[in-house]
């Protein structure tokens, strides 16, 4: 299946940076025309630059107070390539998708990047 891929910076919160709290990079792989609406798809993140493996994605409404009702499931597929599977977004409407990374200290940290789904 073809992939759009996404670049995105990541500024939001310290959690976010590199060592020196520096914006890093994230590349989503979305399947082509981007994540269907309420359609289970599967999605490649690649995290450059952050330390740690990927434990946990969410994603959350919250304008609406209300999360995804899956749990997708991460495959690691190279050094900070990671394949989900199981993503459902099932109303259009700004959404945040949370990837939280356990370091080698074994705290968590949380990437979020925003992404509007449009109607389809």
């Amino acid at each position: 299946m073809p992939l759009r891929s996404l670049l995105l910076l990541c500024f939001l919160t310290p959690a976010c940076g590199g060592p020196d709290r520096s914006p890093l990079s994230v590349t989503i792989e979305y399947p082509d025309g981007g994540p269907p609406l309420n359609k289970h798809f599967s999605f490649v993140v690649d995290l450059q630059g952050q330390a740690g493996e990927l434990v946990d994605v969410d994603a959350d409404m919250p304008s609406h107070g209300h999360g995804i009702n899956t749990d997708p499931v991460i495959e690691r597929i190279g050094n900070e390539r990671y394949r989900i599977d199981g993503m459902l977004l099932h109303m259009p409407g700004a959404w945040e998708l949370y990837f939280d990374l356990k370091g080698s200290d074994n705290k968590t940290r949380r990437i979020v990047v925003p992404l509007e789904l449009a109607h389809q």
